[in-house]
């Protein structure tokens, strides 16, 4: 019986499928693919204004994201965007749902051009 489930897990297939970027672990990268309502939850007002609140910071759908580290207690979680951190709730982040990028076709996770924390230059830039 143990057999069985090992094999099942060795065999599952990898999660393909959008996630809210509240799910995705510290030291993590995934790329944007929505930002507000998730389809079990129908748009409140609310959820509308955070949602364009979000995509104002740069939260938009096909930008790479890297979760760096959480509060102690889980909540908020600080977030690698574009060229900058932001800290956001777990209520805030779910709102956004993300990929791996390695499902994504023509996207290498290896190159995303995340910037050095040390000099904020993602070393892709024109010379």
């Amino acid at each position: 019986m143990t057999t069985s489930t090992q094999a099942h897990d060795a065999h599952a297939p990898a999660r393909t499928a959008p996630r809210p970027l509240s799910e995705l672990a510290p030291g993590s990268r995934a790329i944007i693919t929505a930002v507000g309502a998730t389809a079990s939850t129908a748009p409140s007002a609310a959820s509308q204004r955070l949602a364009r609140r979000l995509q104002d910071l740069g939260i938009m759908p096909g930008r790479p994201i890297e979760t760096l580290r959480r509060a102690p207690l889980g909540d908020p979680t600080v977030f690698l965007v574009a060229d900058y951190e932001l800290c956001l709730r777990k209520r805030e982040a779910a709102l956004i749902q993300v990929v791996d990028p390695a499902t994504i076709p023509g996207e290498d996770p290896s190159t995303s051009p995340t910037p050095d924390r040390a000099t904020g230059h993602s070393g892709q830039e024109a010379r």
